[in-house]
């Protein structure tokens, strides 16, 4: 991939992971019959702790023996806010700084063995990450095994493989990245940030230029342009 097109990648993930978080943050914990199609973009503004630690896991060069500390301890954000009923979201446990593992080693056997004592779902959240970076269709890759993965009508519960699932559910269904970060929040439950991060910097890394045609982008409080040109030099400089 040609520079200018990798930076425009990279670019488009990290500002797909913030727009997927603020859209998923104030439906925290509300169950799918909730959330109301007419009334999902209302509450969209700050980004929380899934942005701080991907940001933060991109402009940092992990050494090697910091791998697994990382994984597991992943930078946390400010407070996250909840809407009324709902409840607060962790910052997805290893999910983000795998995604960002992802996007930084191209290498399918360094990045898994940086991943695999973790488990199934930072390793395929890793793995989806490179295969977006190197610009391949996510839908066709999971295609194979649709069948295992049926959205979670009840709710997505904040766990690393419940995430993964309902992740793979969605990019099955949706390569745009503003009808996949809607789909994933409307499938509730306490997972809505961390899955609409997820979906909208894998989906956003693959198509960039669709992530300015995110119709509540212009309402995210995304980070300062200063952080993302790090966060994608520092990036860029390890792919």
């Amino acid at each position: 991939m040609a520079r200018p097109e990798l930076t425009d990648a990279l670019r488009g993930g990290l500002l797909g992971v913030a727009v997927g978080e603020a859209l998923g943050l104030p439906w925290a914990g509300v169950q799918p019959r909730a959330i109301n199609r007419t009334t999902l973009l209302d509450d969209v503004g700050p980004t929380g702790a899934v942005t701080a630690a991907v940001l933060a896991a991109a402009r940092t060069e992990p050494a090697p023996a910091d791998v697994e500390g990382r994984l597991n301890h992943p930078q946390r954000g400010s407070v996250v806010p909840r809407r009324a009923g709902g409840a607060p979201e962790a910052a997805g446990g290893g999910l983000p700084v795998a995604l960002v593992l992802g996007w930084r080693e191209p290498d399918a056997l360094a990045r898994r063995a940086a991943a695999t004592h973790l488990g199934f779902a930072p390793v395929m959240v890793a793995d989806l990450a490179a295969w977006a970076l190197a610009g391949r269709p996510l839908f066709h890759l999971v295609a194979d095994h649709a069948d295992d993965w049926p959205p979670p009508f009840h709710g997505v519960a904040a766990d690393d493989r419940a995430i993964v699932d309902a992740l793979l559910a969605i990019l099955h269904r949706h390569d745009d990245p503003a009808e996949g970060i809607r789909a994933a929040v409307r499938l509730g439950g306490g997972a809505t940030a961390q899955l609409g991060a997820l979906v909208g910097g894998l989906l956003g890394c693959r198509r960039p230029t669709a992530i300015d045609r995110v119709p509540w982008r212009d309402r995210v409080a995304l980070p300062a342009a200063e952080e993302l040109d790090a966060a994608v030099a520092a990036l860029s400089v390890r792919s």
